[in-house]
């Protein structure tokens, strides 16, 4: 929603995650496109998200699954050819890392999840999303409190 990710927009996802990550997608009106993923890490494969990518393409959704980081450096190569964003889904990878960097922090955003049964779970259900862009935090924070500057 930040990103102005809306209906006629399509966002690349792996096909194997939790249904939160398409239904983030579905829940702006966006269409979810499923792409394969690596069979040894699980994480999306940066080759077959780029057969996926149409004019409608806004964004790739990577997700770090079971601690491990998907290939960032392709993905983000992929996004910036196509002029794409990139929201790193870290909620299973909280700690990981891709080369030097931590997971959640290279793409446009990266988001984290303290679901008890995550790798770093809170009392009840909470999460953070982090991003290097002034322009991406103002309108996170706006819609984390429904309009309202505080």
């Amino acid at each position: 929603m930040a990103l102005g990710i809306g209906p006629g927009d399509e966002v690349i996802c792996p096909s194997f995650t939790f249904f939160a990550t398409a239904g983030c997608v579905a829940r702006v009106g966006a269409t979810p496109v499923f792409a394969d993923i690596d069979p040894l890490t699980f994480n999306l494969d940066p080759a077959d998200a780029a057969r996926r990518i149409t004019s409608r393409t806004k964004a790739i959704i990577p997700v770090h699954l079971f601690g491990q980081s998907a290939e960032m450096t392709p993905l983000m190569d992929l996004a910036k050819d196509h002029h794409l964003a990139v929201i790193e889904d870290a909620a299973q990878s909280f700690g990981a890392r891709y080369r030097d960097r931590s997971c959640g922090t290279i793409g446009d955003v990266g988001t984290f999840s303290f679901f008890p049964s995550k790798n770093l779970g809170g009392f009840g259900d909470g999460g953070l999303v982090a991003t290097n862009r002034d322009d991406l935090a103002e309108r996170i924070r706006l819609l984390r409190t429904h309009g309202a500057k505080a």
